[in-house]
Order: C-alpha cells, then structure tokens, then sequence
C-alpha cells in the first residue's frame, strides 16, 4: 500500500468513526428524547443552583423554565447533530471513493472540511448555549466534554487536510 493510499484509508477510519458515534448519539437522543429535555431544561433554568450550598448570582436572571423553550432547544441540538452526522456520513463514503479511486482525494478533503466544520460549530453552539447559562459553575463536565468535541473537531480537521503527496 502506498503512503497515498494509507493516508486515504486513515482519513476515511476516522471520517467514518465520526460519522457512525455521531449517528449512534442521534438514535440515543431520538429514542430518550424526553430525558434530553429534562437535561437541557435542568441546565436552562439553572436548577443545580438551588442545591445546597445554593448560587445567588444576577446571572439567575437568565432561567428559562418554559417546557415549551427546552424542547425547542434541544430538538434544534438534535437537528444539528443530524445534519452533522449526515455530513460525515457523505464525507466518509466519498473518502472511500477516493481510497478506492473513484472520487478525486481533494474534493474528498472539501467534504470532510465542510463536516468538521459542522462538527466544530455543534460544540460551539452547544458551548455558547451552556456558557449562557453559567453550566461552568455546577456542571463543569458538561463544558469540559463541549471543549473536547471542539478539540476532537480540531484535531480531524488537521489529519483531513495531511496533504496526500
């Protein structure tokens, strides 16, 4: 094999384990939907704030506690995600095109940049929609897993466009 080729191959593994994770966190969201507003409702209207020792804060202002808005939210978070997945899902079957040599490896890597972009902006909104919130102080993991997505969207983003000699 080739380094052409095995760079092909390595691009299109990972185009493809980003397409099938995102698509698998699709189903998830799909089939518990209702505990995804519950989650996304819990962080809007700030609820972990009233846990002892409970945050006083201007910032309390922000709560949303309308049902109605959390489900909106989080349909939109999973519309994006679904978009998303799509993305990498197109973007993967044409890098193996072109590992197989039937698409052309630079239209293969316009694919894949348009998906990690996708991909970056997923983390974004869902990381300027949790900052909105303040989740940093009482759910600091949430903020640290949409910093890694970003990262991870990153990182892809510089394996995809290795050139390929």
């Amino acid at each position: 094999m080739t380094q052409f080729a095995s760079l092909l191959l390595f691009k299109t593994v990972l185009l493809s384990g980003l397409a099938l994770w995102l698509s698998v966190v699709v189903v998830n969201n799909l089939t518990a939907f209702r505990g995804g507003v519950f989650s996304v409702g819990s962080m809007m209207a700030m609820q972990l704030f009233d846990q002892a020792p409970a945050i006083t804060t201007p910032l309390l202002s922000r709560r949303v506690t309308s049902e109605g808005w959390h489900r909106l939210v989080y349909g939109f978070v999973v519309i994006v995600e679904f978009v998303v997945a799509l993305l990498l899902v197109y973007a993967a079957l044409v890098s193996l095109g072109a590992f197989l040599g039937y698409a052309d490896a630079a239209a293969a890597v316009g694919y894949a940049n348009l998906a990690l972009s996708g991909f970056v902006a997923m983390g974004l909104i869902m990381l300027v929609g949790g900052a909105w919130f303040a989740y940093y102080i009482r759910q600091e993991g949430a903020q640290i897993t949409h910093f890694a997505l970003i990262g991870l969207g990153l990182a892809a983003g510089l394996v995809i466009n290795i050139p390929t000699l």
